[in-house]
């Protein structure tokens, strides 16, 4: 749905110029003096993200070099979970570089990644909105239900209606599938705050944006993290089953085993998609763990 990759997209009939040697070596350039800045302000930590995401912005995500990639989930994990999740992550990599479906996994994680957090962006402002007014919570409610209880290919149907198939049409289910939990904990999470904080907020003056920004949100912080695990959970549930409507990644690969009874093909394929669920699942578990330390939360 999304083309990324300068190296990809930046032709004369799209930007008015070429990608030429010269351009390629500026932007390197460019991309180590920001680095070597970058590390000299504000640290190591800052300096690899920018050096990564200057990587990524080139290369594109599903075109990006494996050990670059396999670097930037592995110091993920690492920092956020410690050693066991980052070894951890580490070896759900390496099986899918070792088993050939390191590029249709990284297909698969590029337009999961996108729909998720298309997902998460839109039913997280729905939480909130929903948390802040009884009116809109009874609005979206029954709306929630249907969409997570609707079978999950009835869900493809009107969107292959209008979009026929495609990556397009994958990436409108999964978000379709997905925003449910995104909105669901977002509200549970800003509507359970502890009361006491929220008085004392009122006693001190704030404002009613003062305490949702300030106050609500930070203490739902957690929940808000768990809604972000499960909507991560949902969207790869739905990677699945859009596969019908023309994905071309782990999905696809699940159901031409299917077809052919393959089962070991079919095997590597599903444990592909359970090692970046079950990575996904401990990194979010782990931020998620440090932010209730700090907020003093059991």
């Amino acid at each position: 749905p999304l083309r990324i990759g300068l190296e990809n997209t930046i032709r004369p009939f799209t930007w008015g110029f070429d990608l030429t040697l010269t351009m390629k070596i500026s932007y390197l350039i460019a991309c180590v003096s920001l680095t070597l800045l970058s590390g000299y302000r504000y640290g190591w930590r800052f300096a690899v993200a920018i050096g990564i995401a200057a990587v990524l912005l080139y290369f594109g995500i599903e075109r990006m070099p494996w050990p670059a990639m396999i670097a930037l989930l592995v110091t993920l994990a690492w920092q956020t979970g410690g050693a066991r999740v980052g070894l951890f992550t580490l070896a759900g990599l390496a099986f899918m570089l070792v088993t050939g479906v390191w590029s249709l996994g990284v297909r698969s994680l590029y337009l999961c990644f996108a729909a998720v957090l298309v997902s998460f962006i839109i039913g997280g402002s729905l939480g909130v909105w929903a948390s802040q007014s009884d009116r809109v919570s009874r609005l979206v409610r029954p709306i929630n239900d249907t969409l997570q209880t609707m079978p999950l290919f009835v869900l493809l149907i009107p969107i292959l209606m209008f979009f026929q198939v495609g990556e397009f049409t994958a990436f409108l289910a999964i978000i379709a599938y997905a925003i449910v939990p995104a909105i669901r904990y977002t509200e549970h999470g800003l509507r359970h705050v502890n009361n006491d904080v929220v008085e004392a907020a009122i006693a001190s003056g704030c404002t009613p944006f003062q305490i949702l920004w300030q106050v609500r949100l930070p203490l739902a912080i957690p929940e808000i993290m768990l809604g972000l695990n499960q909507t991560i959970m949902f969207g790869l549930a739905m990677l699945i089953i859009a596969a019908l409507v023309g994905t071309q990644g782990l999905g696809q690969a699940v159901y031409v085993a299917l077809g052919q009874a393959n089962f070991g093909e079919g095997l590597v394929a599903g444990l592909g998609i359970a090692f970046i669920a079950m990575s996904a699942d401990r990194i979010i578990q782990a931020v998620s763990a440090e932010k209730k330390r700090a907020l003093g939360i059991k």
